[in-house]
C-alpha cells in the first residue's frame, strides 16, 4: 500500500555552515634559583630536582578522528541532523519494501521498519518548529542567497520566492501535524490536516522552483568566473609569476568546489519536484499521482544526495 506522507516530505535547503572545534592547552614553566649550602651540601635546586613532582604528568592529546569529527559536526546542527534522519527514514522504508514479499520477514522485519519510517517522519516534523524563524531571518537578511552574486536576480529569488514561500509553508505544516498527532485539540486541524499538508506543499514546490532557478543562475556565473581564472592563470604562467599562479590555482579550486555543490543542489531539486507536486494535490492521500516505489524511491535518492553534498562542503 502507498506509504502515506505522514507526511514523509520536505527537507529544506538553507545555506550550509559548518564549524570544527579546536582544542588548545597552555603549559606554565617555572624554575627556582640554585643556592649552595654553606657546608657544601646539596643545593636547593638539586633538592627540587630530586623531589617528586606534585603535579601529574600532562595527559596526551587524543588521536584525531576525522570520522568522529564529521559525525559530531553533523549532529550539532538542526539541518544536518534532519539529513541524517532522512537517511534512516527512507532507508527503513527501502528495506521494508524489499522484505515485504519475504516469507521470513514480511510479518516481522518489514512492518517494524515501516513503523520506524513513519515515526522518524514525525520526528522530522518536530525539527521543523524552528523553520519559520529561520525563514524569517533569511527573508530579512537575504542570507539564503548564499553570499553575494553579480546577478541581482539570485538575491531576489532567494528572498521572495524561497524564503518567502517558507514563511507560509511552516505554519501550514504545523497545522497539519497538530491534526494528525493531536486530533482532539482542534476540530479544524483534525478535519483539514491533509488539506493543510497539501497546501503547504504548494509553497514547498514554489521553493523548489526558486531554488532550481537560483542554482542555475549561480552555476552560469561560477562557470564564467572559472573561465576568467583560467585566462588569468595563463597570463601568470607566461610571466613566470609562481606566487600569482599558486593564488589563482587556489581560487580555481574554491570555485570548482562551489560549482560541484551547485550541481548537486540542482540534482536535489530535480529529485524533489515530482514528490512535491504529488503531495500538493488535494487527493494525495487517497489517489496519489505517483506510486509508492517511484515516490519514495525519489526521496531515498535525494536523502543520500543531500548527505553527500554536505560532506563535499565540509571537506577542504
Amino acid at each position: 500500500a502507498l506509504q502515506k506522507r505522514i507526511p514523509i516530505n520536505t527537507y529544506k535547503m538553507p545555506p550550509l555552515r559548518q564549524r570544527k572545534p579546536g582544542n588548545t592547552a597552555d603549559e606554565d614553566d617555572s624554575s627556582d634559583p640554585s643556592e649552595h649550602q654553606e657546608d657544601g651540601g646539596v643545593s636547593n635546586g638539586q633538592q627540587a630536582k630530586n623531589k617528586p613532582s606534585s603535579n601529574p604528568p600532562p595527559t596526551p592529546a587524543p588521536t584525531p578522528s576525522p570520522l568522529l569529527d564529521t559525525v559530531c559536526t553533523f549532529g550539532a546542527q538542526t539541518f544536518t541532523t534532519d539529513q541524517g534522519l532522512k537517511i534512516i527514514q527512507w532507508s527503513s522504508w527501502a528495506i521494508a519494501y524489499l522484505t515485504a514479499s519475504s516469507r521470513q520477514h514480511k510479518e516481522t522485519l518489514s512492518p517494524a521498519l515501516q513503523k520506524l519510517s513513519g515515526e522518524v517522519s514525525f520526528t522530522r516534523y518536530v525539527l521543523r518548529f524552528y523553520g519559520f524563524f529561520q525563514s524569517l531571518e533569511g527573508y530579512r537578511s537575504g542570507s539564503w542567497a548564499g553570499g553575494s552574486w553579480d546577478n541581482p536576480k539570485i538575491a531576489k529569488i532567494a528572498k521572495y520566492l524561497m524564503a518567502g514561500s517558507m514563511l507560509f509553508y511552516y505554519p501550514l505544516e504545523h497545522v497539519a501535524y497538530a491534526g494528525w498527532q493531536l486530533p482532539t485539540l482542534s476540530k479544524f486541524s483534525r478535519d483539514n490536516a491533509n488539506k493543510m499538508s497539501a497546501l503547504s506543499c504548494v509553497f514547498w514546490t514554489a521553493y523548489i522552483i526558486g531554488d532550481f532557478w537560483a542554482s542555475c543562475l549561480k552555476w552560469n556565473e561560477l562557470k564564467k568566473k572559472l573561465n576568467d581564472l583560467g585566462r588569468l592563470l595563463a597570463i601568470k604562467k607566461r610571466d613566470d609569476d609562481k606566487a600569482g599562479m599558486m593564488e589563482v590555482e587556489q581560487e580555481q579550486h574554491a570555485v570548482a568546489k562551489r560549482i560541484r555543490l551547485v550541481k548537486l543542489q540542482v540534482i536535489r531539486c530535480l529529485l524533489f519536484i515530482l514528490p512535491s507536486v504529488n503531495w500538493s494535490l488535494p487527493n494525495w492521500a487517497t489517489n496519489p499521482l505517483l506510486g509508492e516505489l517511484p515516490l519514495n524511491g525519489l526521496m531515498l535518492a535525494e536523502a543520500y544526495t543531500s548527505v553527500y553534498q554536505t560532506l563535499v562542503g565540509m571537506r577542504g
